[in-house]
């Protein structure tokens, strides 16, 4: 049987043209759910090889983007009047009016609960998808560390053991397209690749590293459940 807990990951001593993304931007009706919060930024979800985003060193799931250039990407709210609304920054635009041109982003880790200010340079030429070469979407940074799925434990053969997850060290964190912020949403992405292949990110808290992951649901694999 395939076990999942919620709990948060340990901090160690040690942007892409998908619909997503804000290059391109969609989804209008997810904007509603986030009506209130303050903790918002654009979650770091696919990462392109030797894109800018890599070379920025962005990890993906665990980074958010909270800022650029000094400015809140979503509003600080500083200066407002009572009544006034936060004026958020059109990400898209400033990606496309500054390529070629270095920008510093302020970047919230949510494994260290840390920010910090990392450079880059937007390009139309470096050989793959998008200006940054990453995929992203809105999300909420607070406590986000508390709604990842650990892995606790694998029956022998089943897809989740063939694939190489390690019980106990390993964190499912979602796809290029969907960060698992619930069982229930894990359940579905499982249930619609039933016998297809999908890749997973997958954080280990034994190497501190975000890899990717194959593998394919089946119940046709001889134990119980999708993955064992």
């Amino acid at each position: 049987h395939f076990l999942l807990t919620n709990i948060p990951i340990q901090s160690s001593d040690t942007m892409g043209n998908d619909a997503s993304s804000p290059e391109s931007p969609a989804y209008p009706d997810e904007f509603t759910k986030f009506e209130g919060i303050e903790t918002l930024g654009y979650r770091v979800l696919g990462v392109q090889p030797n894109s800018p985003a890599a070379t920025a060193g962005l990890v993906s799931f665990l980074d958010f983007l909270v800022g650029c250039n000094g400015e809140m990407l979503m509003g600080s709210g500083e200066g407002l009047e009572e009544g006034d609304e936060y004026e958020d920054i059109d990400f898209p635009s400033l990606l496309k009016d500054n390529v070629g041109k270095e920008l510093e982003l302020l970047v919230h880790n949510i494994k260290s609960n840390s920010q910090r200010l990392v450079k880059i340079t937007p390009s139309a030429t470096w050989g793959g998808s998008g200006l940054l070469g990453v995929t992203i979407r809105l999300d909420d940074y607070g406590g986000a560390d508390e709604r990842l799925i650990r892995l606790l434990s694998c029956e022998h053969n089943s897809p989740a053991a063939i694939a190489g997850l390690v019980p106990m060290n390993d964190y499912l964190l979602g796809t290029t397209s969907t960060s698992f912020d619930s069982d229930q949403k894990f359940a579905e992405v499982l249930m619609v690749h039933a016998d297809r292949i999908v890749e997973l990110y997958v954080y280990s808290s034994e190497s501190d590293v975000v890899r990717v992951v194959t593998l394919m649901p089946t119940l046709s694999w001889g134990g119980r459940g999708l993955l064992g």
